[in-house]
């Protein structure tokens, strides 16, 4: 094969995967507002049984409502079935490449948690600039922070959305960029899936926590991932927040700086006591500038790129 037909190639195979995440998206996004209309009507309906013609919502309820999310998980599975068969799951997702260590579960954990603490400095500092240009970085958190008091958004965003996005993310499209070599799947599936989040406060995070989490699914399993993932979203996010829902803030600051910079610094001497197994793993693996060169250059990364750009600037200006 010519340079020519090997770069064809190779965006013909990427391609794929962008437009499956722009589908994904979409029908997320559909599925989302019906749901959270017919939630809307329901309300309307209710109160005008009861005679009540003010025309006021119950908000939380309405934005709360994450069944459309729940559904498309379903509707996405049969999406990834059609484009991958049905073996795809049992013989690439669910592969285990070896046993998970007591060293390297406490290792993971420790950055898991203290990645909250980069977060929360990415957040503090994107707050620093855009109190620059007279605006605050409250109405883009309460944007894209789904209500986790109402059961279906407890449901899918601690327990539903880390299987169905590990599965998605580590499973299907990394597996996907695997052949291409190791450390190429684990930064492009990363890549998408910081991307995928739409806007700039969880974005970052979300590569970085990317990162971690398809070296987990590489060399261990996505089953761990999932469990990573579920254990993020489950106590550090919703459990932690419930348990100091109550507290001052002062207090609330103090918990979370003692946990999670502890973890951070943990986490800091792990990466630091292991930084020539780190440098020797990354140069274990060369990444071809003709497969990075095609996967962002291709039409489905290139739209889904567009989209999510597009999302995160709406948000800001929201």
């Amino acid at each position: 094969m010519t340079d020519k037909q090997i770069k064809g190639w190779l965006r013909r195979r990427f391609t794929q995967v962008g437009w499956v995440l722009v589908i994904y998206y979409f029908l997320m996004t559909v599925l989302s507002m019906i749901a959270m209309m017919g939630e809307a009507a329901n309300q309307m309906l209710s109160a005008w049984r009861m005679g009540d013609f003010s025309g006021k919502y119950d908000e939380g309820a309405i934005f709360g409502n994450a069944w459309g999310y729940i559904v498309s998980i379903a509707v996405g599975f049969v999406i990834l079935h059609g484009w991958k068969g049905p073996e795809y799951w049992r013989r690439e997702v669910l592969v285990k490449e070896r046993k998970m260590t007591v060293p390297v579960f406490f290792a993971i954990l420790c950055l898991c948690a203290g990645s909250q603490m980069v977060n929360s400095l990415w957040v503090s500092g994107l707050e620093l600039v855009l109190n620059q240009f007279g605006r605050s970085v409250v109405p883009l958190l309460e944007s894209v922070s789904g209500d986790s008091d109402t059961f279906s958004m407890f449901l899918y965003a601690s327990l539903l959305a880390p299987i169905a996005e590990e599965a998605l993310f580590r499973g299907y499209i990394l597996r996907s960029l695997r052949p291409f070599g190791r450390r190429f799947a684990i930064f492009g599936s990363a890549f998408l899936f910081g991307l995928f989040h739409g806007n700039l406060l969880q974005a970052p995070y979300a590569f970085l926590m990317g990162l971690l989490l398809g070296y987990v699914a590489v060399e261990y399993s996505v089953g761990w991932a999932i469990g990573l993932h579920m254990f993020n979203n489950l106590v550090l996010a919703d459990l932690l927040t419930r348990l100091t829902a109550s507290l001052p803030d002062v207090v609330y600051n103090i918990i979370s700086l003692i946990l999670f910079g502890g973890c951070a610094l943990v986490s800091l001497v792990i990466l630091i006591a292991k930084r020539h197994e780190i440098r020797a793993y990354n140069r274990s693996e060369w990444m071809d500038r003709r497969v990075l060169k095609c996967f962002f250059t291709n039409s489905g990364i290139l739209v889904l790129t567009v989209l999510m750009l597009a999302n995160m600037i709406m948000i800001l200006l929201a």
